[in-house]
């Protein structure tokens, strides 16, 4: 019978390490520490964690929340549709050889400015001591 056993557990290793690669990986003190915590925080073990993290990257996921990711389509929206005046008020002004009205691309970019620092401060709350960059000479 422990031959049976023996024979079995052989060609499950031999079978599992066919099917499977380890990875060795070196991180300094600071680095280590640093992605321990970040596992702790997401509940996992630092190695699942590091796995994880590895193969979003390697597949192109974003890890970012999903309130974080919605936030950051809501700002494309934003950024797009001001773009898209900006675009739509220099073809014109381009026709009539004159701006009509030169603050209104002054008031979209104060709302695109406006509308980033909010969602950078939403994000940020979502994210943990991470704090949004804030320029007190900004309009």
């Amino acid at each position: 019978m422990s031959d049976n056993r023996s024979d079995y557990q052989r060609d499950y290793q031999k079978e599992y390490q066919a099917r499977t690669k380890r990875v060795s990986l070196v991180l300094s003190a600071s680095e280590h520490r640093s992605v321990k915590k970040a596992a702790q925080a997401s509940g996992v073990p630092v190695a699942a964690y590091v796995k994880r993290l590895a193969l979003q990257a390697h597949e192109g996921q974003s890890s970012a929340p999903e309130e974080l990711t919605q936030q950051l389509a809501d700002l494309e929206r934003v950024i797009r549709t001001i773009a898209n005046n900006v675009n739509q008020m220099a073809r014109h002004s381009n026709r009539i050889a004159h701006v009509l009205d030169a603050q209104e691309v002054f008031l979209h970019i104060h709302a695109l400015q406006s509308e980033l620092k909010a969602s950078i401060a939403r994000a940020s709350s979502g994210l943990g001591s991470r704090k949004p960059p804030h320029d007190e000479g900004a309009p």
